[in-house]
């Protein structure tokens, strides 16, 4: 691969970290719960803060596989499968940037 689509993955990754860290900053506001005991409020706010902090583990796994895009691309590893050792498609990292395995190994996993 050729240093253009280097930097235009590493644009593309440097956009998704912001994106995704704005998103954790805004879920990291945990709900207020109520004063009085009422079950179904209590309920409501129990299924909100499941379902944010579910959203929040998938955001900062991403999150982590996006840092790590980011040190193979300063360490030149970037775009070669974690498995087999072949280079991942540009077409696939254009759409999966942070992706770790090439359409070879995602598929036998």
């Amino acid at each position: 691969m050729t240093e253009q689509p280097f930097a235009q993955f590493k644009k593309q990754l440097e956009n998704l970290r912001k994106e995704i860290g704005e998103k954790l900053a805004k879920l990291g506001k945990v709900p207020e719960l109520g004063d009085g005991y009422d079950p179904d409020t209590e309920t409501q706010e129990s299924e909100e803060f499941s379902k944010q902090l579910s959203v929040a583990q998938v955001l900062t796994s991403r999150l982590l596989a996006i840092d790590e895009a980011l040190l193979k691309l300063n360490k030149k590893t970037y775009g070669v499968c974690k498995k087999c050792g072949k280079e991942i498609s540009a077409e696939l990292l254009t759409l999966v940037p942070e992706s770790e395995f090439c359409k070879k190994c995602k598929k036998g996993m």
